[in-house]
């Protein structure tokens, strides 16, 4: 169910990047505005998704199971899902109000779907020393963007048909979820207890800043997806500009989804087990992928294989991270997964709104963040090596 959970999520994301053409012209929005939503929600999960980490650590660590975790993360997101088709599909709301009611559903759905993660996360991390397990999450985000680019062409003639079809198996999820008494929390994710009559066990503070590692980790996490966010939401907008037609831009965008969630897929399907036998190679092969894909956009050339090489290099990179992230603490797996986990979210949230500004801005400036950011990056990832190498997890 945790897995299905993140299908959903990466379907979800997915399907609003493909229709952000059609939403600004129906609702007669900016990219800016059409932002503010889209980022108020991602803030929302970076704040609760610690709390989600800290209550599914609580219940790991007393043997309880989280199974009433999911079924209330499952309904708040159908809940946000469907109030944010309603918006969508009525004529009434349009500008600032729409604006305004946009931000509503994203509160509901980054207090809701914040839990996905640290949930799945814990439930895979079992006996994962590279994250050769952990990757599953990562696939299954991935897999359901992969599906929001192939609804779109589905030729129904149905108004956010995608986003329909995707509430229908958040509502399936649900009813399976009380049908299924899995229990999320795995016993052995957390040394046994010394004393016989209870089970409790207290978990040591957990603490961000006296974990370096950690924290590099972290800033990692928000670099990358501020890249992959802001260049996710400049597509529909610019193919907008190019094209001047919102079903031919969301089109293109579309195939370009497809083709970086295709190849992340073949990524971590066939690439991240054998690579990261062996780190420097790792490194090596991610760092040439962002290189020249990040080359190739700038200089808006072959933007299939640019796409196809930026996500095969940031597909990769988050399990591997993570996995070293959570073995940095016998305890509070499922809050360092949530820590690494909001810093995706702070770079989601920062990368939509960097994207509407630079936009109005124009066309130059963002293709120089790219640039920026994509040194950040590098940077980054040869202190993480070296950091992890060193053995410097507490």
């Amino acid at each position: 169910m945790a897995i299905l959970s993140c299908w959903v999520l990466g379907a979800l994301q997915g399907a609003i990047l493909i229709l952000i053409p059609e939403i600004m012209l129906k609702g007669e929005l900016t990219a800016f505005q059409l932002a503010i939503p889209l980022s108020l929600g991602t803030f929302i999960f970076m704040f609760c998704s610690g709390r989600w980490g800290h209550l599914l650590d609580k219940r790991a660590s007393e043997n309880k199971p989280s199974i009433f975790i999911l079924r209330c993360v499952l309904f708040g997101f159908l809940i946000s899902q469907l109030s944010f088709i309603t918006f969508l599909q009525f004529t009434y709301f349009q500008g600032l109000i729409l604006v305004i009611a946009l931000c509503l559903t994203r509160v509901v759905h980054g207090v809701f779907c914040s839990a996905i993660i640290p949930s799945a996360q814990l439930t895979l991390f079992d006996g994962d020393q590279k994250g050769e397990r952990l990757v599953w999450s990562t696939i299954s985000i991935n897999i359901g963007r992969l599906t929001a680019p192939l609804l779109t062409f589905v030729p129904i003639e149905i108004s956010y048909f995608s986003l329909w079809f995707i509430a229908i198996v958040t509502a399936i999820a649900l009813m399976l979820t009380w049908f299924n008494q899995y229990n999320l929390s795995n016993h052995d994710t957390y040394p046994p207890t010394k004393t016989i009559k209870s089970t409790r066990l207290n978990l040591p503070a957990f603490s961000l800043f006296n974990n370096r590692l950690l924290m590099i980790i972290c800033t990692t996490a928000v670099l990358i997806t501020l890249f992959s966010s802001q260049l996710q939401f400049s597509l529909g907008p610019l193919f907008l500009t190019y094209f001047s037609d919102a079903k031919q831009a969301s089109e293109m965008t579309a195939t370009l989804l497809f083709s970086a969630s295709a190849s992340a897929l073949v990524s971590l399907f066939i690439l991240y087990r054998p690579l990261t036998r062996y780190p420097k190679l790792f490194l090596s092969v991610i760092v040439s992928s962002l290189l020249i894909g990040c080359v190739l956009f700038v200089l808006q050339k072959h933007f299939v294989i640019s796409v196809v090489l930026l996500s095969s290099a940031l597909s990769m990179a988050p399990a591997w991270y993570t996995a070293i992230a959570m073995h940095s603490n016998l305890y509070n797996k499922a809050r360092i997964s949530a820590a690494v986990s909001q810093s995706h979210t702070l770079g989601n949230a920062l990368g939509g709104l960097l994207g509407g500004v630079l936009l109005t801005v124009g066309e130059l400036s963002l293709l120089l963040s790219f640039i920026l950011i994509m040194v950040l990056i590098l940077i980054a990832w040869f202190m993480l090596y070296q950091q992890s190498s060193e053995g410097g997890a507490d």
